[in-house]
């Protein structure tokens, strides 16, 4: 459906949206895991350490961090399709430097390039697919997004490896320009044109940039600490920096008539509440993941190509289980899914720590653990997102879908962060997933009364968007 279409004309199916969507998202995310089973190829490739090459995945979540919510605004001001296509055609490019990049700066400045473009891309085409569902069917919506990212991580690991091994590591990231030049084909002209912009003056610029030093500060210091030491002077730098930032951001957005944080969205209850789930709950799935795979290369010896298979039964459970999550939340509200979520995760977490050690149990102990987690996952992940979109209104969807998935970035490298300690200083590997094990109850039980508070069912979103005081 062209972008301008007459507003006689019906709407396009929520579903074919979806599909346009989504073949862009997955294409995206696969490639996400390219660089984690390529790493030891490009460190070859270069004749450099590890730690070198390490800041092209770095720089790749700092950048994503920073960007997420600009990228949400841009979405809400000049539109969804456009700031979509933008973003993906960054991505494609970024691809495209990756492949041929002579020198490890020139690859970290591509990965910066394809992360910029899927900071464009993740926020407007998870509020393309909002609009285009009705607004009582949006945990359905969530929840078919999160089947996308799941799916992807199942098969992004195994489907990498395999590129990389057959082709190498350029190849593989020279594949993405044709297939997504392909995406860009199918969907160009054929996305609904959305809401109108919101934009009713001048953007907040010096907000923006107030945004991007504060969050990518953040995430620096947070990524770097454990290389550089929590109490090095380059952390503490990067910390006090983000600090000052971003209390300078909250300070100049309850003031500018178009801020680019949008305070009142916290004003929402259960906004406020699926935020925070998103920072403590779904935040924490990254670092559990870590000590997953830890446990299986480390412990009981799984090469990483069998630890990925292993792994991949979480992702392949959860994200189709993250759509019939989200019809269950649509019809019965947020808790009746993040609370039994939050339950199988801490139960998960109870199994591991009593049972796990140096033998290796894949049929006995991973197995049904992975399930119980993945179970967990399906139910609660997408739904926490869910929870804090449900009132948002119609014209912030972008930067409402940045600032819940940016509470879940900073979640996940904080999660991480402190996964990497407490591994470093355990005594063994399982000693050390125990004591993650013991974070993983401990958060899951935490989120439970988070859970309890959300309405038990949604008030719906809201009309209209309230401008910040001073405008």
């Amino acid at each position: 459906m062209p972008a301008g279409r007459h507003d006689a004309d019906p709407p396009p199916s929520p579903w074919r949206v979806y599909l346009l969507v989504a073949g862009a998202v997955l294409l995206a995310t696969v490639n996400f895991s390219v660089v984690f089973v390529a790493f030891g190829d490009i460190r070859d490739t270069f004749a450099t350490s590890g730690s070198a090459v390490s800041w092209a995945l770095t720089a790749f979540s700092i950048t994503i961090a920073a960007l997420l919510v600009p990228g949400g605004w841009l979405a809400d001001r000049v539109g969804r399709a456009p700031t979509f296509l933008v973003g993906f055609g960054l991505f494609i490019a970024g691809s495209a430097l990756v492949a041929v990049a002579p020198t490890v700066p020139v690859l970290v400045g591509a990965r910066v390039v394809q992360a910029a473009g899927l900071a464009l891309e993740s926020p407007a085409a998870l509020a393309i697919v909002l609009d285009a569902f009705p607004a009582r069917r949006r945990s359905t919506a969530v929840g078919a997004m999160g089947a996308v990212g799941g799916v992807a991580a199942a098969i992004g690991p195994v489907v990498g490896g395999a590129l990389v091994d057959t082709i190498g590591w350029r190849r593989t990231f020279a594949l993405n320009v044709p297939l997504g030049l392909a995406v860009l084909v199918a969907v160009r002209g054929r996305l609904p044109a959305g809401r109108a912009p919101v934009a009713a003056g001048p953007p907040d610029l010096v907000g923006a940039g107030a945004l991007v030093v504060g969050v990518g500060a953040l995430a620096l210091g947070i990524v770097q600490s454990d290389d550089w030491g929590v109490g090095d002077p380059r952390t503490l730098a990067a910390l006090a920096v983000a600090v000052v930032a971003l209390t300078g951001l909250v300070h100049r957005s309850r003031r500018h008539a178009e801020p680019i944080l949008h305070l009142p969205l916290f004003e929402l209850h259960d906004f406020r509440l699926g935020t925070a789930l998103s920072f403590v709950l779904a935040g924490n799935f990254g670092g559990t993941f870590l000590a997953f795979i830890t446990l299986l290369t480390d412990a009981w010896g799984l090469s990483l190509f069998r630890a990925g298979l292993a792994v991949a039964v979480i992702p392949a459970i959860g994200g189709p289980l993250s759509v019939v999550a989200g019809r269950l939340a649509d019809q019965r509200g947020h808790r009746a899914v993040i609370v039994p979520g939050a339950v199988c995760m801490g139960a998960a977490g109870v199994w591991m720590f009593a049972s796990v050690s140096s033998t290796r149990e894949l049929t006995g102990l991973w197995l049904p653990v992975a399930v119980l987690y993945a179970t967990g996952v399906g139910l609660a992940h997408a739904a926490c997102q869910a929870a804090a979109l449900a009132e948002a209104p119609s014209g912030r969807l972008g930067v409402a879908s940045a600032m819940s998935r940016i509470a879940q970035e900073i979640g996940n490298t904080i999660s991480v962060a402190i996964v990497i300690a407490v591994l470093a200083h355990a005594a063994d590997p399982v000693a050390g997933t125990r004591g993650v094990m013991v974070l993983l109850v401990g958060i899951s039980a935490a989120s439970i009364p988070l859970g309890l508070a959300l309405r038990s069912r949604g008030a719906g979103p809201v009309t209209g968007t309230r401008p910040a005081p001073g405008g």
